[in-house]
């Protein structure tokens, strides 16, 4: 069963090393700077401390799992697809096709209830994966779409 890696954009990327970064620098920094400056005065102002470090925390953590632990698997009966802690799998049994839209470089499973998702790694992992994944259920249907418009079928 071999891993395939969430491909997030450079852009994703970034935004989510600086979500990470104000969390810790802003969130948790500023809140502690503060409780040492000001105190608990209040009751209200311990519960704000409270529950900015734990909105900190747990961002940090989302965030974190989610940049290190997103990925599919494919086992024998379903295709397992991890984003940070939240776990999804979709039965192969259920696919009815693969479809490859080399213009748009996107890889989309289509199920038998008429949903579908896009799959969201490398493109040059697309074969391999789809290679496993019709190894695991030869009645899949494989498309591609070429940029000009035209489907070929391979599968």
């Amino acid at each position: 069963m071999k891993s395939y890696k969430f491909r997030f954009s450079k852009l994703i990327f970034i935004l989510a090393i600086a979500a990470i970064a104000v969390a810790a620098g802003g969130g948790i920094g500023w809140t502690v700077y503060r409780m040492i400056n000001i105190g608990f005065q209040t009751v209200t102002l311990g519960i704000q401390y409270v529950v900015l470090l734990l909105v900190s925390v747990l961002i940090i953590v989302l965030l974190t799992s989610i940049l290190i632990r997103s990925s599919y698997k494919i086992t024998d009966k379903e295709v397992v697809l991890w984003f940070g802690f939240i776990k999804s799998s979709y039965k192969i049994a259920d696919i009815e096709s693969v479809h490859l839209f080399t213009k748009t470089n996107k890889l989309v499973l289509y199920f038998k209830n008429e949903r579908y998702t896009v799959i969201v790694v490398k493109p040059e992992w697309y074969n391999e994966f789809i290679k496993e994944l019709l190894s695991k259920n030869d009645k899949i249907r494989y498309d591609v779409s070429t940029s000009d418009g035209t489907d070929d079928e391979e599968g």
